[in-house]
């Protein structure tokens, strides 16, 4: 298994201040080919912005702009 230790956090390297669950196109690189939201270990983010980015895909799958499973 390849480490990823010196991965750095891209939302910290943009300074974003907020996740928006209306933009899909960032959200679908964090989600798996089965639509599962990947592990902070697999996508480099720190653990404020990958709680972030968890609850906005949450709130994007719940008004229906990602699926919940994969088909």
């Amino acid at each position: 298994m390849p480490t990823y230790k010196n991965r750095r956090c891209r939302f910290c390297i943009d300074e974003v201040k907020h996740i928006d669950y209306k933009n899909i196109r960032l959200m679908k690189k964090y989600l798996s080919k089965y639509n599962k939201i990947v592990p902070k270990y697999y996508s480099g983010n720190c653990l404020k912005h990958q709680k972030k980015l968890a609850a906005a895909i949450k709130n994007a799958r719940i008004m229906a702009l990602l699926p919940f499973t994969h088909q």
